[in-house]
């Protein structure tokens, strides 16, 4: 069956990579993953138009630093394919994964996965070539000759189901890996790395490169060669081309040719296929002292116990037992951790719930090894924190408590944001007893427990861990071991994964329950800095004090410590400077002195309830005013309500009048408009009459000098008997 195979990685701009790269790649990948860093050059147009990119923006989640962005996009990205892909691959544009002989990779994959490989490291070989060939073919078949390289022997293909941790240093040059690690019967994979193709191009983009490293890249070395300039990196071209060869010359062999240590080799965690994990060493000699007792003190931990207990059995270092106390768990915590059959993890359980500092006391009186690493049920260990912990306490003798920096977590394994600032200490002068018990009084709490690696008989010289503090009783001991004389030192790097649990369930967290019990413990931790001997509370806190009288180094440090509480505007230190006065009258000075103090230091907060009782007061004289006033307001609405009443009373008959008015002057208007009408038809006969008129009379005019001229004519007078004639007789 084909493997699925995502791949990871950054881009920026490289549009004249890209097309070899989709071309080497394609056959075998299903989905590509492609995290773009701001390219202008075409990149990501490129990238869009491939069917299976994924594209999405790089993010600088480490401000000052692009390479450890880089480093957590490529520790992290892959999980999210743990249920959809059969293979990981994690590369840049210009490396190419390549086998010898033109084998196709979804076949060794294929026949890997069958044998139970679950990562397969590439041996890394440095290519070049004088100018960037045209695009066009796959470069691995043109572009040959190379030279072995150590740091591009890289991890770069691994099964997402068997890791749980990829554990990529800076610029994935080595990797500490966290899991079923199962590597080939014999390296074949090569990462062809083909950066150097053209001096010009290759110069060009490494001054690029340069100016994109962050202020923490420069600080750490971090893509140092960046900043060689033109005159080293020609320098290191000229001697690149003179020591390649043709790595694709028949007999090559690229297992041989590797540059060696390589990383993966002779790690107990990492075995090849066919062959047997070796023993762990401490097991042949369980009964014997183990040299680190790693403390697990557990309480319904299920979903994360197991990760914690193989993080410490993945571990570099093997010599070690893990001591677990389960604290009367319920969920099945107890039966995960004893269902592991390593004779180094021993188990025990509590009928009842004690709590974490008893359980912790129980703990640490079963453990037997020189040092105690401790680590809570649902924490676990980063690669190489045992090793890098023994290693320096075995070189550094004064130091008895060893701490190191978490990485914050949520409940999935993803980068968190922390409720503590354990990176405080990294801007300590010095790590002096000095630093830590300021620290300690004036800040609080600054170290992370489940990243401690303690000598066991600093244990043995101060006693057990307090059983009546919860929230403060790991700061209770360190305190307690400063003032028996022990020292405490931090790595600045990661050895522990702590986890911030959903719902603020870690007992750490900033909750009301925590913020009211961690004000009493504080109360009880500061008794113990009257402990302290004269010359280490003078060095420690004698500035603190300069100036007040009876505070100097001749007083006894108890009453010092008190003068000091008092000054601290905060209630918790305040009631210590009143309690050690209560405790230490005993005449009638003492009396006097407790009078003063109590009547003096506010160590109940009694300042804020008299405040809020007089605020009460004044509340409750305003409240009386403000009754007044509504009262008063009331009558006020009313009135207003009575005159609102009358005036909508005027309104609506305003308005009818304005309706009557409105209906009375339509009504004369259409009375103006017949008046108009009957106006104009009375002009209209009358014209009419008076044109007729006219006419009549031109008629009755012309029809009498009509008859006018007839009868001036003869033939009218002669005739004018006959016309009577006929009238008279009818004819």
């Amino acid at each position: 069956m084909t493997p699925r195979v995502h791949l990871y990685t950054v881009c920026w701009d490289e549009a004249d990579m890209l097309g070899f790269f989709f071309r080497h790649y394609d056959p075998f990948v299903e989905r590509y993953v492609v995290y773009d860093d701001g390219s202008t050059d075409g990149s990501l147009d490129i990238l869009a138009a491939h069917p299976r990119v994924e594209l999405r923006r790089f993010e600088r989640v480490e401000a000052a630093s692009f390479v450890l962005s880089h480093k957590a996009m490529q520790d992290e990205a892959w999980k999210e394919s743990r249920d959809s892909a059969d293979w990981i691959v994690v590369t840049a544009i210009d490396e190419h994964l390549h086998l010898g002989g033109g084998r196709p990779m979804e076949d060794y994959l294929a026949a890997q996965a069958e044998a139970g490989v679950t990562l397969v490291p590439a041996l890394g070989f440095d290519m070049n070539a004088p100018e960037r060939p045209d695009d066009s073919g796959v470069l691995v078949e043109r572009v040959t000759r190379g030279r072995p390289r150590i740091a591009f022997n890289k991890l770069s293909l691994f099964r997402p189901r068997a890791l749980r941790e990829t554990g990529f240093g800076p610029g994935r040059h080595a990797a500490e890996p966290v899991g079923d690690l199962r590597l080939p019967a014999r390296d074949e994979v090569m990462l062809w790395h083909y950066k150097h193709l053209g001096f010009e191009r290759n110069a060009a983009r490494e001054a690029e490169q340069a100016r994109r490293l962050g202020a923490t890249d420069v600080e750490k070395g971090f893509g140092q060669h960046y900043l060689w300039g033109r005159e080293r990196l020609r320098a290191f071209w000229d001697e690149m081309e003179a020591t390649s060869r043709d790595l694709a010359a028949p007999g090559f062999d690229p297992a041989a040719e590797a540059v060696r240590p390589l990383w993966w080799e002779g790690r107990p965690s990492m075995i090849r296929v066919g062959e047997a994990r070796p023993a762990p060493s401490v097991p042949a000699r369980v009964l014997a002292e183990p040299m680190v007792s790693v403390l697990i003190k557990a309480h319904d931990h299920a979903p994360y116990v197991r990760q914690s207990v193989e993080s410490v059995l993945a571990q570099s270092f093997q010599d070690f037992e893990i001591v677990v106390t389960d604290d009367a768990s319920g969920d099945g915590t107890l039966e995960i951790v004893q269902g592991f059959e390593d004779p180094r993890i021993r188990v025990e359980a509590q009928a009842r719930n004690l709590g974490i500092s008893a359980t912790m006391n129980a703990t640490v009186g079963r453990a037997r090894g020189r040092y105690l690493a401790i680590l809570n049920s649902d924490d676990f260990a980063l690669p190489g924190r045992l090793e890098r912990q023994v290693a320096y306490l075995e070189a550094n003798a004064s130091v008895s408590l060893l701490f190191g920096l978490p990485r914050i977590v949520d409940e999935n394994g993803a980068a968190a944001a922390p409720f503590n600032d354990f990176l405080r200490p990294l801007d300590f002068p010095d790590f002096s007893c000095r630093s830590w018990l300021r620290e300690f009084f004036f800040r609080g709490n600054c170290l992370c427990a489940p990243t401690a690696m303690i000598r066991r008989d600093a244990y043995g010289q101060v006693g057990a861990y307090d059983p009546r503090l919860t929230n403060l009783q790991d700061l209770d001991m360190w305190v307690r071991m400063l003032v028996a004389g022990r020292t405490i030192h931090v790595l600045p790097e990661e050895l522990t994964a702590f986890r911030i649990r959903a719902g603020n369930a870690n007992m750490s967290a900033p909750r009301r329950d925590t913020f009211m019990r961690s004000a009493f413990e504080t109360t009880k931790i500061l008794e113990r800095f009257a402990a302290l001997d004269p010359e280490a509370f003078e060095e420690a806190f004698g500035d603190a004090l300069d100036g007040e009288a009876g505070a100097g180094p001749d007083a006894p440090v108890p009453d010092r410590l008190a003068r000091l509480c008092a000054r601290d505007p905060r209630t918790e230190y305040r009631f210590a400077a009143v309690e050690h006065a209560y405790r230490t009258a005993t005449d009638a000075d003492g009396y006097d002195r407790l009078r003063a103090v109590s009547g003096s230091v506010d160590a109940l907060g009694q300042e804020v309830i008299w405040a809020r009782d007089g605020l009460r007061a004044e509340l409750g004289r305003r409240d009386a005013a403000i009754a007044a006033l509504e009262g008063m307001l009331t009558a006020r609405e009313a009135d207003l309500a009575g005159t609102w009443a009358t005036l909508e009373d005027a309104r609506s008959g305003r308005a009818a009048a304005e309706a009557e008015g409105r209906a009375r002057a339509g009504r004369i208007a259409a009375l103006e408009a017949d008046l108009r009408e009957a106006a104009a038809a009375q002009a209209a006969s009358r014209a009419a009459a008076e044109g007729t008129e006219r006419d009549l009379r031109t008629a009755l005019r012309l029809a009498q000098d009509s008859r006018e001229r007839m009868r001036r004519s003869l033939s009218w007078r002669s005739t004018a008997l006959l016309r009577w004639v006929g009238r008279k007789t009818g004819l």
